[in-house]
């Protein structure tokens, strides 16, 4: 039996689909497989007014299950007439506390 490149291609394909598999069937969901931990619950969401044609959300989670020290989640989601497109972002309690900083200080410096 011959494994030419296309069955390594397509081994290699398989490999990749079933990692994610397992980390969805591990987490719970998909969100939860981006994130690398089960979302607990989501807090809110803040939607922000860029216009008619494209839609931005930062979504809030809070995860159970991380390997890491990795408590909160942010999810941008930026969605149009024909995409839909999301970043996951994994923040520690201290990360958490420096964005809440920042973001205080931006607003006081308005």
């Amino acid at each position: 039996m011959d494994f030419g490149p296309g069955y390594v291609f397509v081994g290699f394909f398989l490999l990749v689909i079933g990692t994610f598999v397992v980390k969805i069937v591990k987490h719970g969901s998909f969100k939860g497989a981006m994130f690398g931990a089960s979302i607990g619950r989501t807090v809110g969401e803040v939607s922000s007014d860029r216009g008619k044609l494209i839609t931005t959300l930062i979504k809030v989670h809070t995860l159970d299950g991380s390997t890491h020290d990795k408590t909160v989640g942010l999810e941008f989601v930026a969605k149009t007439i024909i995409s839909y497109q999301t970043m996951p972002c994994s923040l520690s309690v201290a990360e958490t506390k420096k964005l809440i900083s920042l973001l205080e200080s931006a607003v006081r410096g308005r």
